[in-house]
């Protein structure tokens, strides 16, 4: 076989695909304008029958309900979550208990930080003298330490690396 033919028998069949597409394409937005047609949608189809099962207008207002509206599943879990967080089956002490826990809670996490944040004491004038030269000693070691030593002491340890013998 000629590779030619292959390869030239495969872009006429994509060629042919391409156009069929853009066919398809162009002629879709009139087709669905008419909602007929070689492009019509099953989907459509489903509709026009349960149209025609509903006998009246109530059948087709609970359906709309049943699809659009609360399930009862969820009706019920709803009703066991707020009778759950109903505060009138407990008692008043219990009550107050879990009131007074709530405003602790509050003013511990929320109020005191927000407004009233713990300010730090302040030292006094000879304390902070005292951790200024202690912090200036510190830097001063710091710096002593990252400096290299004299140029003296360098070249004298370079010339005993390089003349071993004299010394």
């Amino acid at each position: 076989m000629n590779d030619d033919n292959i390869l030239g028998g495969v872009l006429n069949q994509l060629g042919q695909t391409a156009k069929k597409a853009v066919q398809q394409v162009v002629k879709l937005p009139a087709a669905s304008a008419e909602g007929s047609g070689p492009l019509r949608s099953e989907a459509s189809e489903p509709k026009e029958e349960k149209k025609q099962q509903w006998q009246s207008d109530e059948e087709r207002v609970k359906f709309l309900k049943g699809l659009y509206g609360k399930s009862d599943a969820s009706q019920d879990e709803s009703l066991r979550v707020n009778k759950n967080a109903n505060p009138s089956d407990k008692s008043a002490e219990e009550q107050k208990n879990l009131l007074e826990l709530r405003q602790q809670l509050h003013k511990e996490v929320y109020y005191d930080p927000t407004f009233n944040p713990v300010k730090k004491q302040e030292e006094r004038p000879a304390e902070r003298v005292e951790n200024e030269k202690k912090q200036e000693m510190q830097d001063l070691q710091q710096k002593e330490a990252q400096k290299p030593p004299p140029l003296a002491i360098q070249r004298a340890a370079q010339r005993v690396e390089n003349l071993p013998g004299a010394g």
